[in-house]
């Protein structure tokens, strides 16, 4: 059983992943996973911008947290700029950069 300081921590990051435009369902699979809700959060954090409601942009970067979060990734900023610019349209694209070199986000 979470403790209270925990549950109220989800519930932050909860509302946090619901308010880039994250379904609630997409917000309870990601809070389910301790790895992926601290990849998700970090990946929020490191947008260059205020990300606006927007559930295809958080879709992405939760594909993009999902993909990360098991490993560092210093260019993780860099994708995560592309799928707000609208360069990365789908999960597929996302999955592929975390494969290769990020060099071709300059």
């Amino acid at each position: 059983m979470p403790s209270e300081e925990e549950t109220a921590s989800i519930k932050a990051l909860e509302d946090k992943f619901k308010a880039i435009g994250l379904s609630d369902k997409l917000t309870a699979e990601a809070t389910k996973s301790k790895l992926i809700r601290v990849s998700l959060d970090k990946t929020i954090d490191e947008c260059p911008e205020k990300i606006h409601s927007d559930p295809e942009v958080a879709t992405l970067l939760l594909a993009l947290a999902t993909a990360t979060q098991k490993k560092t990734y210093e260019q993780r900023p860099k994708v995560v700029k592309a799928i707000v610019d609208g360069r990365l349209k789908n999960s597929k694209q996302v999955e592929g950069m975390c494969l290769i070199s990020f060099a071709n986000l300059d």
